[in-house]
């Protein structure tokens, strides 16, 4: 297995381990995140984003890749004050730092090597806005109420249209 191999195959089990340690399970009623839990996911999930798509900025050789990552950086960045914002009139204190899965695709995509690295930084796209469908969908569906629902419930639609738009990125 060459090196370009072994560190794609990290990115794809690192991102699968993420994937599938998320946090929600069940129906929305039965299992729903709590407001607090909600916005630090939410959070982790777009810090992780920002730090992403600045990599990106700096490696990425697809010039539509690169598209992608500046329009998501000015996207997230506005979703981050919202969060914020939204968090604050619900009482709550919302960690923007990475949590451990984030961490480790994060450090994956950096070591990928520069001939894997636009293939990387899709591939860890698509799952982080699967992820991210997933987690507002449930959140906006959940019996919670406040500014976090509503913020949940507003962003989705924009959380759809990035989760179509890497998706047609990773058909070319």
């Amino acid at each position: 297995m060459t090196q370009s191999s072994t560190i794609r195959l990290a990115i794809v089990a690192v991102t699968a381990l993420a994937f599938n340690s998320f946090p929600i399970t069940g129906s929305a009623q039965d299992n729903a995140l709590s407001p607090q839990e909600f916005a630090d996911t939410a959070a982790a999930s777009n810090t992780f984003e920002i730090e992403a798509d600045g990599v990106a900025m700096e490696k990425a050789k697809d010039e539509a890749a690169r598209t992608f990552a500046k329009d998501m950086i000015s996207d997230h960045e506005n979703a981050g004050l919202a969060l914020a914002m939204a968090a604050k009139e619900d009482n709550i204190q919302v960690d923007v730092t990475l949590d451990e899965q984030h961490r480790k695709q994060l450090d994956a995509l950096k070591a990928a090597s520069e001939t894997d690295f636009d293939q990387a930084y899709l591939s860890t796209q698509v799952l982080a806005h699967e992820e991210a469908v997933k987690l507002f969908d449930e959140y906006a569906q959940s019996n919670n109420s406040g500014a976090l629902k509503s913020f949940a419930e507003k962003t989705l639609g924009t959380l759809r249209a990035h989760n179509v738009r890497i998706h047609g990125l990773t058909k070319k």
